[in-house]
């Protein structure tokens, strides 16, 4: 595997599942961030039309045995100073989908005024919904008696506030410097087609969509990290999304992908009895929000088994924001894919131990970045473990 980066030259067009002919009719809404599917089929279409400039005209098998022999590992957002590409980008650039788990609160003005991390407790009655899995509805949920308004949440945290977020127990923190959040700025591009004969405006071909820019206000520039096995030589650009707009590939420097030592030793100094997964990259479960390997049992549990654990865990709570919907293009069959529903960046599961012992360093480690459910080998299911110490009194 190799890992690499692609850094986004004008901004980003990742069409959404919805139609052109919506409410907004001749609009088209971007994703905020390029699926691993998009990451993999920039991939895939880089290598392959740099193996057609050679003289190679490839067939649709021949893409289709391309694309079966790439591999996309984990992927990750990234940014930095403008021009940091030149002295190579480090895990100090990473950036992080807001966990589901962190609930921002505002203020008398309704400014956003701190953060609270949500604790599952275990329920005290049953919920209003129709569900009648009684595993699911002894699930944990959280209890907040802040009087305070919930403020809207930011995409993104750098990697100071993620770490303190997964290590620290603390439950509280005032939402400034690092917590405060990253977001990217957005434009609206118009386009038109013109008629030959007139030389006019052709209404059929009038639409507008927005583009993600990958230069914030702040003058930093955004890039993804990916780890790939890509066959042949490794191109130097590539196009990314819609649009065919230009992204350039070089590699990415050493421990990009490595566990953050902080964390790593939070676990060594106070092994938690519990454990939080929060993803990294949309998840692919054949249950929809419940993790493949985890189901039902007699006692009305949730129970199963993590890659590279031995202990047998229990599923204690699931924050699963709203389902992402994720499309794509068939280069060879030449019509666009289905579009599937996964459970996306920044769900939180929370885990304890059937024999009720703490999680060691050694778990932490091995969790990192450890992918779960289907697709792993297209970039889908990555995760990265934080403490939970769990109170088992009713919230």
């Amino acid at each position: 595997m190799t890992d690499l980066v692609l850094l986004s030259r004008d901004g980003m067009f990742l069409k959404d599942g919805r139609e052109w002919a919506t409410s907004d009719a001749g609009r088209a809404h971007s994703l905020g961030w390029p699926a691993p599917s998009t990451l993999l089929g920039a991939l895939c279409t880089a290598s392959g039309r740099a193996r057609e400039a050679a003289g190679n005209v490839l067939t649709p098998q021949d893409w289709q045995s391309l694309a079966a022999a790439i591999t996309l590992g984990p992927s990750i957002a990234l940014r930095g100073p403008l021009g940091a590409a030149a002295s190579g980008w480090t895990h100090s650039h990473r950036v992080w989908s807001v966990p589901a788990d962190a609930l921002f609160l505002a203020d008398a003005a309704g400014a956003m005024q701190r953060v609270l991390r949500l604790d599952p407790r275990p329920p005290r009655q049953a919920t209003l919904g129709r569900d009648e899995d009684p595993a699911r509805e002894a699930l944990w949920w959280p209890h907040v008696e802040d009087p305070a308004k919930p403020a809207r949440a930011p995409l993104w945290w750098p990697e100071e506030a993620i770490v303190e977020w997964l290590a620290d127990p603390v439950d509280v923190r005032p939402c400034n410097h690092a917590y405060r959040g990253l977001a990217l700025p957005r434009h609206i591009e118009t386009h038109v087609g013109i008629d030959p004969a007139t030389f006019a405006a052709r209404e059929s071909i009038l639409f507008t969509h927005d583009v993600v820019e990958s230069l914030d206000s702040d003058r930093c520039e955004w890039a993804i990290g990916c780890r790939v096995s890509l066959p042949g030589k490794i191109p130097a650009r590539a196009t990314l999304g819609g649009d065919r707009r230009l992204a350039r590939i070089t590699p990415a420097g050493a421990g990009l992908f490595g566990p953050p030592p902080a964390l790593i030793a939070s676990f060594a100094a106070r092994p938690p009895k519990g454990l939080r997964l929060v993803a990294v990259t949309p998840a692919a479960f054949a249950a929809g929000w419940r993790p493949d390997g985890f189901s039902p049992a007699p006692d009305n549990t949730i129970r199963g088994h993590l890659p590279g654990l031995d202990a047998e865990l229990i599923l204690r709570a699931a924050f699963v924001p709203r389902a992402a919907h994720v499309s794509g293009w068939d280069m060879a069959k030449g019509k666009p894919k289905p579009t599937t529903r996964l459970v996306p960046p920044g769900a939180v599961y929370h885990f304890v131990r059937a024999d009720g012992q703490a999680f060691p360093a050694a778990m932490a480690e091995t969790l990192w970045l450890v992918v779960l459910g289907n697709r792993t080998a297209h970039g889908f299911g990555c995760f990265v473990p934080g403490a939970w110490h769990p109170q088992e009194t009713a919230a």
